[in-house]
Order: structure tokens, then sequence, then C-alpha cells
């Protein structure tokens, strides 16, 4: 009999002993799976924020030419104040042209239209003298951060204009 209980015991104590190296080894992989897990959660979490920050700075700001000081522009501008209504099939809208030329302009507004929006206008310039013509929108800067901005706006190709305005833009642009 006794002779059975020790070896019980033995036996007993042996699959305590594999037991709780099992239970360690179960712990032990447990915390490499956990880490791992943190690990690549975290990697991806980084990359998924970084490929975000680059789509929202390409909203935000186009690429700017390489040569920056080489003026591209066919007609030269000419600085104004002038008050201009916009025209679209929603509403009339009171902003005011900062330069212009005898092929566009550029008009200051706190939400500038959508690139590529053909309006009509109405520029009151020297003497009173209204202007009216059809434009396109072919730059905006209304995506990018208000600390980076001096003057909120968009940037207008001039498509349709009478002769009498033309003549009188000429005047007023040499």
């Amino acid at each position: 009999m006794e002779f059975g209980v020790r070896d019980g015991t033995r036996q007993t104590q042996q699959l305590i002993g594999v037991t709780e190296m099992i239970n360690r080894a179960i712990f032990i992989y447990g915390m490499i799976a956990f880490f791992l897990a943190f690990f690549v959660v975290w990697i991806v979490s980084y990359f998924w924020k970084e490929s975000n920050r680059s789509d929202r700075d390409s909203l935000i700001s186009a690429k700017l030419p390489q040569n920056l000081g080489v003026e591209k522009r066919e007609h030269p501008r000419t600085d104004v104040n002038w008050p201009v209504s916009i025209e679209t099939a929603y509403a009339t809208i009171a902003a005011e042209v900062k330069n212009i030329s005898l092929g566009g302009a550029f008009i200051c507004c706190k939400k500038p239209l959508q690139l590529r929006k053909v309006f009509r206008m109405t520029m009151i310039g020297p003497e009173n003298e209204p202007l009216t013509v059809s434009a396109q929108v072919v730059w905006s800067n209304a995506n990018m951060p208000e600390d980076k901005v001096i003057n909120r706006g968009m940037g207008v190709r001039f498509t349709n204009m009478s002769d009498r305005h033309l003549q009188l833009l000429r005047q007023i642009c040499q």
C-alpha cells in the first residue's frame, strides 16, 4: 500500500509540476502575443494617421512651382479695391476685387466658390462705372488654414466681356 501512495503522490507532484510549466508557458506566450498585437496596432495606426495627414495636406496646399520668381501671367495685374457682386444660381454675394488684369482678377470673399464654377459678376470700377463680365473660378484658397491666408478668396478668369468693358479694362490696366 505504501508503495502506491508514494507513487500517487509522486505522480500528483509531477502533474502539478507539468501544469505549472504549461501555465507559465501559456502566460509567457500570451504576453508575447499581447505585445506583438499592441505593436502591430500601433504601427497600423501610425501609418494610417500619416497617410491621412498627407491626404489632408494635399487638399490644403497645392504644390508650388519651382520657379516662383518668374511671372507667367499673360497680362500684368493692377491693384484695385473695387466692390463686386457675384451672381450665382442661389444668391448674390458681395465681395471685393483686389487685383485685376485683362484676363482675370483676384476676388476677396469669405466663402470662395468651387473650382471651375462659372458665374456673372458686376464690378464697380473708377467713376462708378459698372463692368459686367462672365468669369470662371480657376483657383481658391478656401481650404487653406486661416493663419496661412492674408486674403481669403479666389482667382477668376474672364470668359465673356463686352467690347466696351474690355476697352475700359485696358485703360485701367495700363
